[in-house]
């Protein structure tokens, strides 16, 4: 068969890829057609272009110095409104919560993943959030004190025993083995050496999982309704199984300890807040347990692991800070007798340290909420369609000398006595809102511990392969550091 002289053959495949075009391309203008600024997309990609695997940070700062504060981009077809005006962000990120309550929609028939508190909307992540939030106060961290330092001390014996080798370390291999370390012990009840037991099923699962972002990652993001109907899982269905499995079995192993033999770590304390459930709340069974404790690694592991790193060379980099925080932990050493919860806690040069290193180096590019019903935005008289979703540049707003002058230096004074200069709603490394990260005290305990008890022992210095700036690795979601190679000079 044939029309006008042209097989079928050739025919029916063109058509089909007409009709893919004609669909992945019917939402292109949306944001111009709207009055608004848009990033110009291309088939397939959208606005992100054929260099997938760009900086996004990097990326989005170009948008923003070109754009503005306010401006579409199209992810695949799909329009999404990136917002960077303070003011904004606090209408929909606070004041106007209800109508933008709810994450992207990552879930894609994954039985362990789908149950996470992270994709959750509605009154299910309510209640989840309610039960899970008593884990994470100030008296429930201080049960996890001693299990920390016991990572801490893991962390620094094996980076001094590494530089004995009169060779320069590359920190990230060290910082991703400690915050392995961590999350196995106080999430897992497992106690670890990742660094010198990378052979670990455990290790290798952890590694497999949060390894450098999947392509399955980039699939959800540019073609959600494809990710949906092949079920796609974000990250490796292998090892979520494999934690699965390891949850279980040490759930089973816990129902044969004594009360005064029950460690007291996140995986007990989520075993007690489903135990003590009351009838008002959806009922929560041990299949959630399990999904949070996995979602608790992967959404813990990021964060840690890179803030250390850029932490470690910023400390390398700038000897005269380097100082002021190793004098602060000698001071706090002798005035407090230990390195412990509370005694970190008081340490105000380190909280501005880290807040800076935060800063500068955000793991997280961007914070996202998708609106849940038609909505004005603000007093802009942009009118947000039911499931669009809103982006905010964390790195672009961090650098953005308005908020933060002389944005590529170094300055934890910012965080000291300009604090108050700190515009609210331009520095947000764990979001802001009721949406905001469950888990920001413990991340900030856990890197802040590492820190002072590490500057104990050593300092970092640069060596012949450290940069000025670290490289970063290629890819979208998150800013890490390529490689942080440093010379370890011990504390006499």
């Amino acid at each position: 068969m044939d029309f006008f002289g042209i097989p079928v053959y050739i025919l029916f495949p063109l058509g089909l890829f007409l009709a893919f075009y004609l669909y992945m391309t019917r939402n292109f203008g949306y944001w111009k057609n709207r009055g608004i600024p848009e990033v110009p997309p291309r088939f397939l990609v959208g606005s992100i272009g054929w260099n997938i695997k760009s900086n996004q940070g990097k990326q989005e700062q170009e948008w923003y110095n070109k754009y503005g504060k306010i401006f579409g981009i199209y992810e695949g077809s799909n329009p999404t409104l990136i917002i960077a005006d303070p003011e904004l962000i606090k209408t929909v990120f606070v004041k106007d919560f209800h109508y933008f309550s709810d994450p992207r929609s990552l879930r894609f028939g994954n039985p362990i993943f789908d149950r996470g508190l992270f994709v959750q909307s509605g009154e299910r992540w309510k209640q989840l959030r309610s039960m899970m939030s008593p884990t994470f106060t100030s008296g429930k961290l201080r049960l996890m004190d001693k299990s920390l330092d016991e990572c801490c001390q893991t962390f620094i014996n094996n980076i001094i025993e590494e530089s004995k080798k009169g060779k320069e370390v590359d920190i990230n291999k060290f910082s991703s083995a400690y915050s392995i370390d961590v999350i196995a012990r106080t999430a897992f009840g497992i106690k670890l050496d990742s660094r010198k037991d990378p052979n670990n099923p455990f290790v290798k699962a952890a590694r497999k999982s949060v390894g450098p972002i999947p392509w399955r990652f980039v699939l959800a993001i540019l073609f959600p309704a494809v990710a949906r109907l092949v079920r796609l899982a974000v990250f490796d269905p292998y090892s979520l199984n494999f934690f699965k499995l390891v949850t279980n079995d040490v759930i089973s192993k816990r129902k044969l300890l004594k009360k005064d033999e029950t460690p007291r770590d996140f995986l007990q304390l989520l075993l007690e807040a489903i135990k003590n459930q009351d009838n008002k709340t959806e009922k929560f069974d041990l299949d959630d347990v399990v999904s949070q404790s996995v979602s608790f690694f992967i959404a813990g592991y990021f964060g840690p692991t890179f803030t250390i790193s850029f932490c470690a060379h910023e400390l390398a980099v700038n000897p005269d800070i380097q100082e002021k925080l190793i004098n602060e932990v000698d001071e706090t050493i002798k005035k407090l007798g230990e390195l412990n919860y509370d005694s970190v806690s008081e340490m105000k040069y380190l909280e501005a340290f880290v807040q800076e290193t935060l800063r500068k180096h955000s793991p997280a590019v961007r914070l996202e909420r998708k609106v849940v019903e038609d909505h004005e935005l603000g007093d802009t008289g942009i009118v947000i369609e039911k499931d669009t979703m809103i982006g905010v540049p964390i790195y672009a707003l961090n650098h953005d000398p308005k908020y933060f002058p002389d944005p590529d230096k170094f300055d934890p004074e910012r965080f000291l006595s300009d604090k108050s200069n700190i515009l609210p709603f331009t520095n947000l490394p764990f979001g802001v809102g009721p949406r905001n990260c469950i888990g920001m005290r413990f991340a900030l305990m856990e890197i802040k511990m590492v820190l002072a008890k590490t500057l104990q022992y050593i300092r970092f210095k640069p060596g012949i392969n450290t940069k000025k700036e670290p490289d970063l690795l290629l890819g979208r979601g998150f800013n890490r550091p390529k490689d942080v190679y440093l010379k370890i000079e011990l504390r006499k």
